[in-house]
């Protein structure tokens, strides 16, 4: 199954209304921010995917990404200062979802071998297991750049002010000697 960010929408009740026509239930993620910048439709090439999901971004620093963990069968949806994760499997009324709110704007993730999430962001790093629950976090000064190699085991974080390179363990979050 592929998951991906079709549609832009500029206001939340016209996503909501298209969600509403093709679907019986659904969800918007980032729907109560006090401003949204644009809306996106996410859509699956499969019908696995039986609800409708959209997320509502209030700030345009990164394009949200999505992250679609198969044998977990959950979509990480990674926007604005948010990771949310999503059951792809809906037997219920609702959709279920959670969210973990990030320290800083959010940069990127990437699924680690051991099935945890790293995450990058504007100041630091985390690393969460699947269901969002932390495993560590690492403030930093702002970020200008990042480097996850998942074989290393080390995220390489480049401050923005200093440019000093910061290298994490990822399975610890200990800083590592330069």
């Amino acid at each position: 199954m592929m998951i991906s960010m079709t549609e832009s929408f500029g206001r939340v009740r016209d996503l909501e209304q298209a969600l509403q026509d093709k679907y019986e239930k659904w969800l918007i993620l980032g729907s109560k921010h006090q401003a949204i910048n644009e809306c996106y439709a996410i859509e699956s090439d499969s019908n696995e995917f039986d609800f409708g999901l959209g997320v509502a971004i209030a700030r345009m620093i990164v394009k949200p990404k999505l992250l679609l963990v198969e044998r977990h069968q959950t979509l990480y949806v990674a926007f604005d200062s948010y990771l949310a994760a999503v059951s792809t499997i809906q037997p219920s009324p609702t959709i279920e979802s959670r969210l973990l709110w990030l320290n800083g704007d959010f940069f990127d993730m990437a699924l680690l071998k051991n099935g945890n999430l790293c995450i990058v962001h504007e100041i630091g790093a985390q690393v969460v297991t699947r269901d969002l629950t932390e495993i560590w976090d690492v403030p930093t000064d702002i970020i200008t750049d990042w480097t996850i190699n998942d074989e290393q085991g080390i995220l390489s974080l480049t401050e923005m002010d200093t440019g000093k390179i910061i290298n994490i363990s990822i399975s610890t979050g200990a800083i590592l000697p330069a």
